[in-house]
């Protein structure tokens, strides 16, 4: 996929690609995702490290688990440097986006099927509304069909409109309308069970 560059300086497309994360993508995949799911006041700036570090942890050991049913998935762009005319051969290759895909049950101690469930999808705040978040989520839909499923599943906070929107915009339906007791700073926004049927070709 090409992307229209953002940088109007430079005369020259975005090449966005979509590849399986691997260990050396997980510090630029952990700062993504702290960017796009927390927001604290200022005065608690100083927990972003932390958090940037535990997820950091935690997507490096789902990777080496090299779970069969298990896949993140990183979008990346080829850069221009800061210059007006730059060879292909010094571009910078870098992590504007994340998902991740598993199979879950609706509950721990459930006996109905696994599905395969969609979550940390993160563009970063520069690359947004390009199309990334779309492209994502095909690699997604595409690895579901791969494992044998025809139908993927998400939550989104009722109070995001703009993943609601991509959401939609992607054939996501409300499959369920969830309590929302646990989340930081007292955001009770209701979470949204989507789900989509993917037609195949």
């Amino acid at each position: 996929m090409v992307l229209k560059s953002l940088d109007h300086h430079v005369n020259r497309d975005l090449k966005l690609t979509i590849h399986p994360a691997t260990a050396e993508d997980t510090k630029a995949t952990s700062t993504i995702l702290v960017q796009s799911f927390y927001d604290f006041p200022n005065f608690a700036n100083w927990i972003y490290p932390f958090l940037q570090f535990t997820i950091n942890e935690d997507l490096r050991y789902r990777l080496r688990s090299q779970s069969p049913l298990y896949r993140c998935f990183v979008a990346k762009l080829a850069l221009p440097n800061n210059q007006i005319q730059v060879p292909e051969s010094d571009s910078r290759i870098v992590v504007v986006g994340t998902i991740e895909i598993a199979l879950r049950s609706s509950f721990l101690w459930s006996t109905t099927p696994q599905y395969p469930y969609i979550s940390n999808l993160a563009v970063a705040p520069d690359f947004r509304r390009l199309g990334i978040g779309h492209q994502l989520l095909t690699q997604c839909e595409q690895t579901a069909l791969d494992w044998g499923y025809q139908e993927t599943r998400l939550h989104v906070l009722d109070s995001n409109d703009a993943a609601k929107q991509l959401y939609c915009n992607n054939g996501y339906q409300i499959a369920q309308v969830e309590a929302n007791w646990g989340n930081l700073w007292f955001d009770y926004s209701p979470r949204l069970l989507l789900r989509k049927q993917i037609q195949t070709e």
